[in-house]
């Protein structure tokens, strides 16, 4: 009996010893969690101190301020007491009351939401525009709403002034435009017009596409009666000539018109008696209107361009070019006139020769074309590559039956085609320079 007792008492020191170690061990684990929880807590705590944003956590019936960082308090002028003791809604303008509530209960539907059109109320009345970030979070145990604030004054003033700076630029830009508007009329009014040629040219066309609103290239046109004195016979001369100035836009628009001034002043001076003689006018008035000098300060401005007279009674065609041929289409063949390789206002005179004067016997039918080199010069096709004068020759070539109207309207399709495919951007190609063809059928 003894030794059943003393059995049963260590048996029960043994279970007591178990259950004080069992206790001693949880306690030790629950101290080591309150010991992290609270080292979470003030790591949690320090963040939000040291946010630069203001934060306050909103109880989420009354809006009470349950806590704020430093920010919120610096921001709104009050200090972490006073603040704490405010609700989100003394915080706000009180005729935006009703949809500040709205607005709590979006943020608990939605779980979160980004807003600005709130603004808050600071200690000193003042009204501030602020963005704010909300989402619902759990505080001591209950829902409750967390709301990041940022001061967004600055960016509103910095937004005002862009929007101010983007209307002074819109109407500057309305200036500007309507200024080269009225350029183009000035421009469009020293072309001649199609009365005028058809005077005189029974067949033709003028495919004429600038790039901007004014272009550097020009067509210009004139009718003389002619007496040379090696040669008494009168001659009812056409004067047609394609113009390709340096640059395009508002700058190529001011040479053209300096351009067509001086091709005028061609017809009545004397000494002007052949495509060749205008060119050499051409060069020598230029370099004088534009004061050129042989030094670093020259202007490099200039001319390519073709001068064509036509004597549709005699069948006889004079041609000069700078820089630029002319193509003769005959019964399938397509004869090339070639002009010089230097353009009008060439800068040194020791490189300057007189142009060549080509005379061509016409026949019946023949087609000749003026140009510039915008349509040749053009980027697009599968491969981004330039349009090139071998393609220019052959959709001549192969549209030589039709009607001139029609292969105005072919060439048009071909080089907007040409221009349609996409590029390695993956937009299609821009106009890269004035484009000018004329047709003149015999």
């Amino acid at each position: 009996m003894l030794y059943l007792l003393v059995i049963l008492f260590i048996s029960t020191l043994l279970v007591l010893a178990l259950i004080a170690f069992s206790q001693y061990q949880g306690g030790r684990k629950n101290a080591q969690r309150l010991e992290w929880i609270e080292k979470e807590k003030i790591n949690y705590e320090s963040i939000i101190e040291q946010a630069n944003d203001a934060m306050m956590v909103i109880d989420i019936v009354d809006g009470k301020v349950h806590q704020c960082n430093p920010s919120a308090c610096a921001m709104l002028g009050y200090t972490k007491s006073e603040l704490e003791q405010k609700s989100l809604f003394e915080l706000q303008p009180p005729a935006m009351l009703e949809k500040s509530s709205r607005v709590i209960a979006d943020v608990w539907e939605q779980k979160g939401l980004i807003f600005s059109d709130i603004p808050f109320v600071t200690a000193s009345g003042e009204y501030m525009p602020v963005e704010c970030s909300a989402k619902v979070a759990p505080f001591a145990g209950r829902p409750a709403i967390v709301i990041y604030a940022r001061d967004i004054r600055e960016r509103l003033r910095l937004e005002a002034e862009i929007r101010h700076a983007q209307e002074v630029i819109k109407v500057k830009n309305k200036d500007i435009t309507d200024s080269i508007n009225y350029a183009r009329r000035i421009q469009t009014a020293i072309l001649p017009s199609d009365k005028e040629i058809g005077k005189y040219l029974s067949d033709y066309f003028i495919l004429y596409k600038p790039k901007d609103i004014v272009s550097g290239d020009f067509y210009w046109f004139a009718h003389v009666s002619t007496t040379i004195p090696s040669d008494p016979v009168q001659k009812q001369i056409t004067l047609i000539a394609a113009v390709d100035c340096t640059g395009h836009g508002v700058p190529g628009a001011f040479m053209s018109l300096v351009g067509s001034t001086l091709l005028n002043q061609t017809i009545s001076d004397p000494n002007v008696n052949h495509p060749a003689d205008a060119l050499n006018y051409l060069n020598r008035e230029l370099k004088k209107t534009l004061r050129h000098q042989v030094d670093d300060s020259s202007i490099k401005d200039g001319m390519d361009m073709t001068v064509c007279a036509i004597d549709p009674f005699h069948m006889k065609l004079e041609f000069a070019g700078a820089n630029n041929p002319v193509y003769v289409l005959r019964k399938g063949e397509l004869i090339e006139l070639k002009g010089d390789k230097q353009p009008i206002g060439s800068d040194s005179d020791e490189t300057v020769k007189p142009f060549t004067n080509v005379l061509f016997d016409l026949q019946k039918g023949d087609t000749i074309y003026l140009f510039t080199d915008g349509y040749s010069d053009q980027f697009g096709g599968p491969k981004g590559k330039k349009f090139k004068h071998s393609q220019f020759k052959e959709l001549i070539l192969g549209m030589q039956q039709k009607p001139l109207h029609d292969q105005k309207v072919l060439l048009d399709s071909a080089i907007e085609e040409w221009k349609a495919f996409r590029s390695p951007e993956g937009g299609t190609y821009d106009q890269v320079d004035d484009i000018l063809v004329i047709g003149v059928r015999i």
